[in-house]
């Protein structure tokens, strides 16, 4: 039989309840804030995060550009220099330059050589070789057009240039092989490859070429007026 309260005992009684609903209500929402605040802690966590990494990312590619300008920046600058130099090289002023200000420019063109990369290496090459068969077609134009007396002379020189340096060779072969020694190739490596022939009309113009070959055909025709044996600028002989 269910124990029987007062009238004040029940009034005591449905107010405890009703605290402990208050309470119990109380640790619900506690509960739930809690658990809202924690979301929202974890939620701003990875947002820090996601900064924090992004930061780093922007900070590397920033630092990668940085590195790649400066490095190209170099790079630009040694070209410029080392084309500076050569200039000033082959102009009049070279000549009243000191052995010590001629070795100090070399010495400083060999060290902006050494810092460059492969791309820039190839491009000075190939600039060096422009440069160098402009010289040679100037040349090629200028025996080429002289009148034919001069012209004779001009060709005489160049024989007697190839001749002397033929001598030259021989004589050093003979040494060599009287020591015993091995024979080095003509300067040059001997006679030209596929490769090096590809390389060569890839560096020069069909201009160039007829004028060169011109210039051959005419050195020949001189030499076989002077009993002397055709002339192949491309034999290791």
């Amino acid at each position: 039989m269910p124990k029987k309260y007062s009238r004040k005992e029940g009034k005591d009684w449905e107010k405890r309840k009703v605290q402990a609903l208050f309470c119990r209500g109380c640790l619900q929402n506690n509960l739930r804030y809690n658990k809202g605040m924690e979301t929202q802690t974890t939620n701003s966590i990875s947002k820090s995060r996601s900064r924090i990494i992004a930061g780093l990312l922007l900070l590397i590619l920033l630092l990668y550009f940085c590195y790649s300008a400066t490095k190209w920046y170099w790079q630009r600058s040694a070209l410029n220099e080392i084309a500076t130099i050569q200039e000033a090289f082959q102009g009049e002023k070279a000549r009243e330059w000191s052995k010590e200000e001629k070795k100090s420019s070399y010495e400083r063109m060999q060290y902006l050589e050494k810092g460059l990369n492969k791309e820039s290496k190839k491009e000075l090459t190939d600039r060096n070789s422009r440069a160098g068969l402009k010289k040679l077609e100037v040349e090629f134009d200028r025996i080429l057009h002289l009148e034919q007396k001069d012209k004779v002379i001009e060709l005489d020189k160049w024989i007697d240039r190839e001749e002397k340096s033929k001598q030259d060779r021989e004589n050093q072969q003979a040494l060599l092989r009287k020591q015993g020694k091995t024979i080095p190739p003509k300067n040059g490596g001997g006679p030209l490859s596929n490769q090096d022939l590809s390389n060569l009309l890839d560096v020069t113009t069909p201009e160039l070429r007829a004028k060169f070959h011109q210039l051959v055909k005419e050195i020949n025709q001189r030499r076989q007026g002077r009993k002397l044996p055709p002339w192949n600028p491309f034999s290791s002989e």
